[in-house]
């Protein structure tokens, strides 16, 4: 019980620092979101064996990765200039209102590279009332060398939970067709 809600309590306190923005730091942000989007080519990605769709449940929340694709964006800085984009889709099986975000969720590369979040786009976070579904986009820093992902579900560690055994949800995202 405890465990649920430090995990609850952290997803809401993310949630409300992502809704803390004034008004004109959503018009700056929307201006450059509007940018970012005219710099990108979506495509989607092919994937041989995959997890997608595939729903997991954990403390009465059910997850759905249902698509997986590579973004190209040359607004970015690095040497991949690629995005890795994630949708899940988070239903509340619950009787109580939930929160979920971006945070707990983690994209690995062959060989368990973790990747980084793309913070610019990540807006994941929200709560839920029972019943309810949400669906969010989750980015990465796309990996040039990799050829399978793997998405994590992980909230132990958004919560820095010490001792004990972390329980997580992970899905095969499959391969990359280039």
């Amino acid at each position: 019980m405890m465990k649920k809600m430090m995990v609850t309590l952290t997803i809401l306190a993310t949630t409300l620092g992502l809704a803390g923005c004034g008004s004109a730091e959503e018009k700056a942000g929307q201006d450059k979101a509007d940018n970012k989007t005219s710099n990108q080519v979506q495509k989607k990605v092919e994937t041989k064996k995959s997890d997608l769709n595939k729903e997991k449940i954990m403390d009465s929340i059910a997850i759905t990765p249902q698509s997986f694709q590579a973004i190209q964006d040359d607004s970015i800085n690095t040497d991949t200039e690629q995005l890795v984009k994630v949708t899940v889709s988070v239903k509340n099986n619950s009787k109580q209102e939930t929160g979920i975000s971006s945070a707990p969720f983690f994209l690995k590369s062959k060989g368990k590279k973790e990747l980084q979040f793309y913070g610019e786009m990540n807006e994941f976070g929200t709560t839920i009332a029972p019943g309810k579904t949400v669906k969010g986009d989750i980015y990465y820093i796309a990996d040039k060398k990799a050829t399978t992902y793997e998405l994590i579900y992980n909230p132990s560690a958004v919560t820095n939970e010490k001792g004990g055994k972390q329980r997580k949800l992970t899905w095969d995202l499959g391969v990359l067709s280039k």
